[in-house]
């Protein structure tokens, strides 16, 4: 499938109540950020002001959603979702700054739902919040649209131009670079490090559930989400292998035709490491971290795949391995266990009575 021509009917299709309906339903719960699409729209032509207005309005509209949820439902519902620590953070936040929190929210990277929820919770004046939302959000979405719109000028995504640098050729010049330096030590050591990932992961996942079932079920669930997003991509970005498309290519490895992009070995390294570098020991995850990116070197290296590949694997596993540590997933995880530890229970009584 042809990303390009995805995108660009996306933005057809959808135009301007997509940018609304991204904006709207990220201001008081989905995690998606509107920034990409906005940037996205503008680059595939939407006027960048109109989008910027309409995410504007958009986000308006959802925070005082929010607000209303938080005004309405109140500290328990938000703590399950958010955390304690939100609540407590954001009750020194908003006496401290206010109406201008919620401007610098909107403006940066703070997490603007939840400051959307916290102005209801904390009973803030609804037309300062939404004036304080409007200051600090329209300039943040002025900016990301005109730099959408001014991406389209340098960057061509059909020819992968980028000014006068051809992202293929840079592609496959580091490949290259990689691939060719390669002597037998060398080529034994990747090739044992390229499949440590599969059995490697399949322990840590195993020991964390005999350990500490929580945490097993944390990694379990940011591991299936990591291949389920790998395959998407690889159905929707076909890319051949490197042995496919190009000669003298040191291929250590099997031969399959499965897209390159992105390196599934390294989104579960990458997802295993960040896991556990946020949620378990960051001693642990540092080292797993420098695992993780010989991972992703040793998949050039034995040659299935590219550094672009990698590079796209390393991100996809670190976003994987860090929201699945963020609190709004503590509720689900915790009613998971609870009905595990329930369903667990019985099989025991009923092998008891059994054995009796």
């Amino acid at each position: 499938m042809d990303l390009y021509a995805i995108a660009e009917s996306l933005v057809s299709h959808y135009g301007y109540v997509g940018i609304f309906l991204i904006s709207f339903t990220e201001a008081f719960i989905q995690p998606i950020p509107p920034d990409v699409f906005i940037i996205g729209a503008s680059y595939f032509g939407l006027n960048p002001i109109i989008t910027a207005i309409v995410a504007t309005v958009g986000t308006t509209l959802g925070g005082i959603f929010g607000y209303f949820l938080g005004y309405k439902l109140g500290h328990p519902i938000f703590v399950k979702i958010f955390g304690e620590k939100y609540l407590k953070k954001g009750e020194e936040f908003f006496d401290k700054y206010g109406v201008y929190g919620v401007v610098l929210a909107g403006f940066s990277p703070l997490p603007y739902k939840v400051i959307a929820w916290l102005a209801g919770i904390f009973e803030m004046d609804l037309t300062l919040f939404a004036i304080g939302t409007i200051v600090g959000r329209l300039p943040r979405f002025l900016a990301v649209a005109y730099f959408g719109n001014v991406l389209q000028k340098f960057y061509d995504i059909k020819t992968m131009n980028f000014g006068n640098i051809n992202i293929y050729n840079f592609n496959y010049n580091l490949f290259y670079i990689i691939n060719s330096h390669y002597n037998p030590i060398l080529d034994i050591f990747m090739i044992i490090l390229s499949k440590t990932v599969y059995p490697l992961v399949g322990v840590i996942a195993l020991t964390l559930l005999i350990k500490n079932r929580k945490l097993g079920i944390k990694l379990v669930f940011c591991l299936i989400f990591a291949v389920i997003l790998t395959y998407v991509l690889k159905y929707i970005i076909y890319e051949p292998r490197p042995y496919l498309v190009l000669s003298n290519v040191h291929l250590l490895l099997y031969k399959g035709v499965e897209s390159s992009f992105p390196s599934g070995h390294t989104v579960l390294a990458f997802a295993t490491a960040t896991f556990l570098f946020f949620g378990y020991s960051r001693k642990l995850g540092i080292l797993f971290l420098i695992w993780a990116f010989l991972v992703g070197y040793s998949r050039v290296y034995v040659g299935v795949h590219y550094p672009i590949d990698v590079f796209a694997g390393m991100i996809i596993g670190i976003v994987c391995g860090y929201i699945i540590n963020h609190q709004f997933f503590e509720y689900y995880v915790e009613k998971i266990v609870h009905y595990g530890n329930k369903i667990e229970n019985k099989i025991k009584i009923i092998f008891k009575l059994r054995q009796q």
